[in-house]
């Protein structure tokens, strides 16, 4: 099996690792976003095709993406009760955190989401002075 690292170095695009088996054909894929600038990555899903499940294979991409970024600090999007018992088995196993839905660097946070933050900062600063 082989390992393919996808995408561009912009902490605002995703990044996918794609697992090929001997064939060349796709059998999982692991999609995050990182930044190297706050060191904070994001999982934002991994996929394994159902005949290869239960083989490892979404371990060993987790692993490569935690190679990949060392010292960073990590989360992973809301998941299924399977997804959040692999994530929780995978911090475990790799001794880092690897929270749902946590805190984003502005960098990975998104236009609409840097915005938003902005205003409701903005707005918490102006009450505070007047009250």
């Amino acid at each position: 099996m082989q390992l393919n690292g996808l995408g561009t170095a912009s902490p605002g695009t995703a990044t996918e690792i794609v697992l090929l088996d001997p064939e060349e054909h796709v059998i999982g894929r692991l999609r995050f976003r990182a930044c190297p600038t706050c060191r904070t990555g994001r999982i934002l899903d991994v996929w394994v095709c159902d005949a290869r499940q239960r083989q490892g294979l979404g371990r060993d991409l987790v692993h490569s993406v935690l190679a990949r970024c060392p010292g960073f600090q990590w989360s992973t999007t809301a998941q299924t009760r399977d997804g959040r018992g692999f994530f929780e088995t995978m911090a475990r196993e790799s001794a880092v955190p690897l929270p749902h839905g946590g805190p984003l660097c502005c960098h990975l946070m998104g236009g609409f989401r840097r915005t938003w933050h902005g205003l409701l900062d903005r707005r918490q600063h102006s009450g505070s002075r007047h009250g």
